[in-house]
């Protein structure tokens, strides 16, 4: 069952029950009112008859001419008390009750029916009421109300005619309000689920525009928020993918045609040629190795053996063994230590490769004469290490691609100097899986500062 048809069903059914409760409601409501009404009107009747018959007779001493003076309507006879008992039943619902006068002995001697006259009516239901003069009981008067509840029932079935026909109209207002939101709702709906199945199917660059402003338009800037992602997403994988096959294909051709000459009897199978194909071996295994402790340190599945470690005596082991290279190139290397021994909880053979990977880039890329600096500084909750160079620094236009695995910024460097084009990106990894990250700064002609951030 579809979404639209589902809020039609909702809509009446909400009206319906809305409807039937009314009813009930409505029913009880008016059943009592109007019983409490009935009630209140007979009463009066009833005490203005008492009244009546009472003050009659005293003056008579007797129920003589009762029956005709009060309970027999004469339209010929509006005089006295007739004129009083015509004002008296119009007043009173006649057609829905009879008027009963019981004497002492319970006998009826008066009856607005003129049917039941000399029966005993001690067993008649009804409103009773004692007619006494001077404290003496003298007769009973019987208000017997034989049609009240056929009244009651032709008033409550007017009522509920009223309410269902204001329940239908109501119903019929509410499918047709209902079915203008749904047009609402599902118009959006209908451009996502497009989308979506667009965007399912492999279309990459799937985009949907909804007109509204409220949450459906965030869901689908969302959506095309996410779509985008993917399919940035998807051009990286495909980047990666080519990129690693041509890493790939490089040391493997090499492998195989050596290999193929030494088959051939070309080439023979010497310390030399021997070491060379060692060579790209350790390459292969080394190319991999990065991309899988890469790929880990993505996924948040690095395995990170932490340790309390002595930061600032590691930076004096790691410089200590790039001095050599540095003086080579006449490159100064020093180590500022802004401040005494920390001990941070870190894995020290991921951290020591993500230092030897900044130092050795910097060193790379400063020239001779030229000075590299290691400093570190506590700020606020963080540890920063900092590797700064005095080289030309880093174009503005390579800044946001320098940890994008496979980068090259330098491509005219040779196959043997330029690396995998990993480091970085294998920096960040094991940086962010420390709970840290790492930034770089530069200026042209003025040098690059890479940053690690560490929490303490």
């Amino acid at each position: 069952m579809k979404l639209q048809t589902k809020l039609i069903i909702a809509f009446i059914l909400i009206v319906l029950l809305m409807g039937i409760s009314q009813s009930i409601f409505v029913q009880s409501s008016i059943r009592t009112t109007f019983q409490n009404y009935l009630d209140q009107h007979t009463n009066n009747f009833l005490l203005r008859m008492e009244q009546t018959l009472e003050q009659y007779y005293e003056e008579t001493g007797s129920w003589n001419k009762a029956q005709e003076l009060f309970l027999n309507y004469d339209s010929t006879n509006e005089q006295g008390h007739g004129m009083m008992r015509r004002t008296m039943f119009m007043n009173m619902s006649t057609p829905n009750s009879d008027l009963l006068i019981l004497d002492l002995n319970g006998v009826i001697i008066g009856d607005s029916t003129g049917e039941r006259i000399g029966l005993d009516g001690t067993d008649i239901s009804g409103k009773k009421v004692a007619l006494s003069v001077n404290g003496e009981k003298k007769g009973t008067l019987v208000l017997y109300q034989n049609k009240l509840q056929n009244l009651e029932k032709e008033f409550l079935q007017s009522s509920n005619k009223a309410i269902i026909i204001s329940g239908l109209l109501a119903t019929i207002v509410a499918a047709v309000f209902s079915l203008f939101i749904l047009r609402k709702i599902s118009e959006p709906l209908k451009v996502l689920m497009i989308g979506i199945k667009q965007l399912a199917s492999g279309k990459r660059t799937t985009k949907v525009h909804i007109k509204s402003t409220d949450e459906f338009y965030e869901l689908g800037e969302a959506f095309n928020d996410m779509a985008q992602k993917i399919q940035q997403n998807e051009e990286k994988r495909r980047a990666i993918v080519a990129d690693v096959a041509h890493e790939l294909r490089t040391p493997l051709a090499i492998l195989q045609g050596k290999l193929e000459l030494m088959q051939e009897g070309v080439s023979a199978p010497t310390e030399g040629n021997i070491l060379e194909l060692s060579d790209e071996v350790y390459r292969l295994s080394r190319l991999v190795n990065d991309i899988q402790q890469l790929s880990l340190a993505e996924a948040g599945k690095l395995p990170l053996n932490i340790q309390s470690v002595d930061i600032s005596g590691m930076i004096k082991r790691i410089s200590h063994h790039f001095q050599v290279l540095a003086d080579e190139k006449d490159i100064e290397l020093k180590y500022n230590k802004n401040q005494e021994e920390r001990l941070l909880q870190i894995d020290a053979d991921r951290m020591t490769q993500v230092i030897v990977n900044l130092v050795g880039n910097a060193l790379r890329h400063t020239p001779e004469n030229g000075i590299v600096e290691i400093s570190t500084l506590q700020k606020e909750n963080w540890f920063l290490i900092k590797v700064a160079d005095s080289g030309q620094g880093i174009p503005e236009d390579v800044l946001p691609h320098i940890f994008d695995r496979f980068y090259k910024r330098d491509t005219s460097r040779t196959r043997n100097e330029s690396g995998t084009g990993l480091g970085l990106s294998i920096a960040k990894g094991f940086v962010k899986a420390h709970g840290g990250f790492i930034t770089v700064e530069s200026e042209k002609n003025k040098g690059a500062v890479f940053t690690i951030n560490l929490p303490i």
